[in-house]
């Protein structure tokens, strides 16, 4: 079988970022199939792993399986028994590296030393190690056949441990019951770890083992770490390939640099288009409040009106579209000089012998990566001239680039609300409580919501406040109030009126001081 991936060199006129980097990690229970079920999974994924860190696998007279578009690296037999760990490299990508394998006099694991001069994530991460084990039982009670000083070792080079531990600790698995046996085992290691500053990279309580007898447990012993020099790149865990036929799951990491992970897409409230958008506000209205009004209808009500507001605002602005290939430093002058040298290389490739062409293509290349170099300087210097108080730490992000997530994406969770939710459901699980749909009568003694209330509450308000989860900044709601001053006062009115606070409301920024509950909440 033969797999295609994009060249890892880039356009001449543009150096692209470094790509990801991928790891598949996988215990094959020393089986052809298994192995062979998991190397035709890959095409499933959109980018082929860069390396495979296999545990127990299949070996046929002292001999690995090969593999197409695929070198394999593995200890070699020790006293007659045979490897219990790989690494299988993309050729794709061993062509971009220098590798040095590592052993340690034993075949239960192995290292490898990546090196390039170009760097995997940033220009200063030349280099970086891949530990790869397979720990069984010990000889002695309690112990792991590789020691925790091997698998976490003191080195300059930013670490990635992985492999099959066969241990059980409460860091991988909070939700399960275990035994003094079991902690005894796995406390030395996660001792080692945390003393080193190595962070664990699996989603705690995702099962990567799920036992083929009928009695045994699920668990967490397919386990991966970084060390502080790699952790700012780690950027996922998952297990998006299929079942290969083994009691372990593919595990797939993915590390790349901060810098280049592209934000969400986010409306551009700079070019709204508020000629067409000031006459659509001034036609809406907000429906008529239930006839009876409860906790369940209002909330309803309350969250129907607000989309239909923020659904006309976003319909008539434009989306950003910032990707790691945006340049803001870019003029015309640079489109000039790329054109003159995308014109002289064609010309020089007419004609390759004429001297007068190939070295104009040359001098063209040269002014044009010379001007490219000479307006980045000249943007970051106007940034940094031009600087505040409230700027530099934006200066100091683009500089440092974006903190890696603090913590992991679980299955089904996109949004920091939904991660919360599975969280609180995961460590405290309870009975849900239903909140009664209760009836909610007016208050008589209540003065109406006029405009001019609402009016002095948003000029109170910063404009360069950040946005709430609805993404429309305090700015946007004052020319929406100015436009059209009845949509904001007929939303409010009536939770003002009943003295209701909608689930809703967490995504509306207005802050009125008579409604001290959103006050609260912002």
């Amino acid at each position: 079988m033969q797999y295609t991936q994009p060249s890892w060199g880039g356009e001449q006129d543009s150096p692209p970022p470094p790509k990801p980097f991928t790891l598949v990690q996988h215990n094959c229970l020393g089986s052809w199939d298994v192995f062979l079920s998991l190397f035709g999974s890959f095409t499933q994924l959109a980018l082929i792993p860069s390396v495979v860190a296999l545990q127990d696998p299949p070996v046929y007279r002292g001999k690995l399986p090969s593999f197409n578009s695929f070198t394999v690296f593995s200890p070699p037999p020790d006293r007659g028994c045979k490897p219990c760990v790989a690494f299988y490299v993309y050729n794709s990508f061993l062509a971009t590296v220098s590798l040095l394998p590592r052993f340690f006099g034993r075949g239960d694991v192995m290292a490898l030393d990546l090196f390039t001069p170009e760097g995997f994530f940033n220009p200063s991460t030349t280099g970086f190690t891949i530990i790869n084990s397979y720990s069984t039982k010990g000889r002695l009670n309690n112990t792991r056949s590789v020691p925790p000083d091997i698998i976490f070792p003191v080195s300059p080079l930013p670490t990635l441990t992985l492999g099959d531990l066969n241990i059980h600790h409460p860091t991988a698995d909070p939700l399960r019951v275990f035994k003094e046996d079991e902690i005894a085992t796995s406390s030395p290691y996660f001792d080692r770890a945390t003393e080193l500053g190595f962070s664990l990279l699996n989603v705690p309580g995702v099962f990567t083992r799920f036992s083929m007898s009928l009695i045994g447990r699920p668990g967490v012993i397919d386990l991966a770490f970084a060390c502080p020099l790699l952790a700012p790149y780690f950027t996922e865990w998952t297990d998006p390939l299929p079942s290969t036929g083994s009691d372990h799951i593919p595990i797939l990491l993915r590390f790349e640099a901060p810098l280049f992970r592209a934000p969400p897409p986010t409306p551009n409230w700079a070019l709204t288009d508020w000629p067409t958008l000031e006459s659509s506000l001034k036609a809406t209205s907000i429906s008529p409040v239930p006839p009876i009004a409860t906790t369940l209808s209002m909330d309803i009500w309350f969250r129907t009106n607000l989309d239909r507001i923020t659904a006309e605002l976003a319909l008539h602005t434009p989306v950003k579209r910032v990707t790691f290939r945006s340049k803001p430093w870019w003029t015309d002058l640079l489109s000039q000089l790329r054109r003159a040298y995308n014109s002289a290389l064609r010309s020089s490739k007419v004609d390759r012998f004429n001297a007068a062409l190939l070295a104009s293509a040359r001098a063209a290349r040269a002014a044009y990566f010379k001007a490219i170099k000479k307006a980045k300087r000249d943007h970051w210097s106007a940034f940094l001239a031009t600087a505040t108080p409230q700027t530099v730490w934006t200066a100091k992000k683009f500089a440092v680039g974006r903190p890696p997530p603090r913590l992991p994406e679980l299955p089904g969770s996109t949004t920091p609300p939904e991660l919360n939710k599975a969280l609180l459901n995961h460590f405290f699980p309870g009975d849900p409580v239903s909140t009664p749909n209760s009836i909610l009568l007016p208050y008589t003694d209540c003065p109406a919501l006029v405009a001019e209330e609402i009016s002095r509450a948003l000029a109170r308000s910063s404009p360069s406040s950040a946005p709430g989860p609805d993404m429309t900044p305090n700015s946007v709601w004052k020319r929406v109030h100015r436009v059209a001053p009845h949509l904001i006062q007929d939303l409010l009115s009536p939770l003002v009126a009943h003295g209701f606070h909608p689930s809703a409301l967490l995504r509306f920024t207005l802050l009125l001081p008579r409604y001290r509950a959103i006050a609260n909440l912002l």
